[in-house]
């Protein structure tokens, strides 16, 4: 019960005491000096003197009754809310008593929580420690493969250098072979003008085979007639007619030497015709320049297809070691990142830390409830806990994590119930 409570109840118990009290007087003011007093011979002072020592006595006892009749007491109701006071301050202590021996339990369970997070670094610490010695023999195959990849490139420069002095050859070669079909196919066709030329020229020889038949033929009419004569002449013209008739067998020899040397020009004509036409044909020409052709436009493929298959090959080097390259950065920035299990271990000793350092302050406020009356009493509070564990922090990200953390508590909602302890 408050002040202002007790007050009114107070100064209501005492106006009905006065209204009754003057009330009394009032209505028995008369027959108290005129009446009592005369018969018990009293003088009027000392009656006034017993009246008002009387009226006290009277209002006291009323007092105590216009209490007890509204407050159900005799102190205007301070008895019951001291029984009220008494009965919450059992259980404020039977609370103290709880919450303190729930306290006391609270290193407990932070120890549980401690060996957890010893556990998670352990955990963690051999996970890294896995890692790291996965990563040592992937750095080992990455460094063969870098070597490899350098070893590789350098051959292939060399080979690509090589390559082109060879299909420069090529190309060379290629020409050169190019000029030769030129001059192959132009040396068949000056053959086949030549055999042509050779043929047509056998075959003019016909003329003058025909020219020398002509001549036996007229040599034979002309014995014929030389012999006529000579019969004719008789006995004079007989040796005439030996004569002519010999020349008639020669001009007959004759003509026979002729039709032979025909046949003779003719057969070597017709055989240097069929025995080289096959071979200096202007169908046959077309299918060897066309061959020769062929091959050579093979030869241009095959260099443009080593020279593409060079250049492949150089561009697959250069993606191998660009790749090779990155990897080594890529395993390198990995390993720094397995830093984070000693970030891991400082943020999670410094936890712990604070939960000791928690357990500690716990049991100051427990001993601090069991020792509620002590004035001397003295405990570290937990805001400088705070300020002692952010100066113990090493990592920046530590601070800026307390700093935030500090400031949306601060900036918490300020219209939350408030709860008062007695």
């Amino acid at each position: 019960m408050d002040f202002n409570a007790l007050l009114r109840r107070s100064i209501l118990v005492a106006a009905v005491v006065a209204l009754g009290a003057g009330t009394t007087v009032y209505f028995f003011n008369d027959w108290f000096h005129d009446d009592f007093l005369v018969r018990l011979n009293i003088a009027q002072p000392l009656g006034d003197a017993l009246g008002t020592v009387l009226i006290v006595a009277v209002a006291a006892l009323a007092q105590r009754l216009v209490s007890l009749a509204f407050f159900r007491d005799h102190m205007f109701g301070l008895s019951t809310v001291q029984e009220k006071l008494q009965s919450a301050s059992h259980k404020i202590a039977a609370v103290h008593e709880e919450v303190a021996r729930e306290l006391r339990t609270v290193p407990t369970y932070n120890g549980v929580l401690r060996d957890q997070l010893a556990s998670v670094v352990q955990q963690t610490e051999q996970a890294a420690y896995d890692i790291t010695s996965r990563l040592q023999a992937i750095d080992e195959v990455v460094g063969r493969l870098n070597d490899f990849v350098a070893q590789t490139s350098h051959e292939s420069e060399e080979l690509e250098a090589d390559s082109e002095q060879k299909f420069a050859q090529n190309q060379r070669l290629i020409g050169e072979m190019r000029d030769y079909i030129a001059a192959r196919i132009a040396e068949a066709q000056a053959d086949q003008a030549r055999v042509e030329q050779v043929v047509h020229e056998a075959r003019s020889l016909e003329s003058l085979t025909k020219l020398i038949k002509d001549i036996a033929a007229q040599t034979n009419l002309l014995a014929l007639n030389a012999a006529i004569e000579a019969a004719r002449a008789g006995e004079a013209g007989r040796g005439f007619a030996v004569v002519a008739d010999e020349v008639r067998k020669l001009s007959a020899e004759t003509e026979k030497a002729v039709v032979a040397i025909n046949q003779g020009i003719q057969g070597v004509a017709s055989t240097i015709e069929v025995q080289l036409q096959e071979k200096l044909s202007s169908m046959n020409l077309d299918k060897e320049q066309a061959a020769l052709g062929q091959f050579a436009d093979q030869l241009v493929q095959l260099g443009d297809s080593y020279e593409e298959l060079l250049r492949h090959q150089g561009a697959v080097i250069d993606t191998v070691r660009d790749s090779s390259q990155k990897l080594a950065t890529m395993f390198m920035e990995t390993m720094a990142s397995v830093q984070f299990q000693d970030v891991t271990r400082q943020q999670i000793e410094h936890t712990a830390e604070a939960l000791t350092r928690l357990d500690e302050h716990l049991a100051g406020l427990a001993e601090r409830l069991a020792q509620a009356e002590n004035p001397d009493f003295n405990y570290v509070p937990l805001a400088e806990h705070l300020d002692q564990l952010y100066a113990r922090y090493v990592m920046e990200s530590q601070r800026s994590t307390h700093k935030q953390s500090l400031q949306r508590h601060s900036e918490a909602p300020t219209g939350s119930p408030k709860v008062e302890l007695f």
